[in-house]
């Protein structure tokens, strides 16, 4: 007979002081800075106890299997999110746009999170995230859905425009984007005017190479995130005075 799921290791209080020598931070800060380093390909039980000094048996201890670790790196970094007690913004706009500046910040500073699996949501610093996300929506005046569908065009956002530079990183990467360019250079005298119009009159009277270059540079235009951002947000806004039919 099957004994069920195992119990989750926010279910389990930590091993009593006596007999642990690692937190669960401080696990899963060796954990981050492994990922910060080498990508999250590296992490590893094996390498997690050697960076805390430790025997890879001794990790056990802690968490069960490499799940309950990442489900610790997952928590830590949500706790990168939250915005500190008592500085909440009122204004549900400013809030909202707080949460995603926050998240844009810590997707940036370690970009391998976009590649690690969700389901933070039971660890602490999660629960707290989700706690502030829906303490911002509420000024919407909004219902249940309406709250959760601007949470989620927000988290979206900042998610979205970390995958982008994360996709395009290593080809626009300043050493390696000149192939890059010059492969779209060669190819556009090519292009039948008929089948791509738009994209050759985009071209016109530009410098092509000088044109191209702007637009890897805008890939990661902070200034760029942050015209989103309005952009969205004012969205938003218009959507709920008119209603959010």
């Amino acid at each position: 007979m099957s004994s069920g799921p195992s119990p989750s290791i926010w279910s389990r209080p930590e091993p009593g002081a006596r007999g642990a020598s690692h937190s669960r931070e401080e696990i899963a800060a060796a954990a981050i800075r492994l990922a910060d380093a080498e990508g999250i390909d590296a992490v590893s039980m094996r390498r997690v106890a050697a960076e805390l000094g430790a025997g890879t048996m001794t990790l056990y201890h802690y968490v069960k299997n490499k799940d309950e670790l990442m489900e610790l790196v997952s928590d830590a970094i949500m706790g990168e999110v939250l915005i500190p007690d008592g500085e909440m913004p009122a204004d549900w706009r400013r809030a909202m746009a707080e949460l995603a500046r926050r998240s844009h910040a810590v997707f940036l500073a370690h970009p391998w999170t976009v590649d690690v699996a969700p389901g933070t949501e039971g660890g602490p610093n999660g629960l707290k995230h989700f706690e502030q996300s829906l303490a911002a929506a509420s000024g919407t005046g909004l219902d249940r859905e309406g709250m959760l569908d601007v949470i989620f065009m927000v988290d979206d956002y900042a998610f979205g425009s970390i995958l982008r530079m994360n996709l395009t990183g290593d080809q626009f990467d300043q050493d390696a984007s000149d192939g890059w360019i010059n492969d779209r250079l060669a190819r556009l005298p090519d292009l039948d005017p008929d089948e791509f119009p738009h994209l050759l009159a985009f071209f016109e009277g530009e410098d092509p190479e000088d044109l191209i270059r702007r637009m890897v540079a805008a890939v990661s235009d902070e200034e760029r995130f942050e015209r989103g951002l309005r952009v969205l947000l004012d969205g938003i806004e218009g959507r709920i005075e008119r209603g959010w039919k």
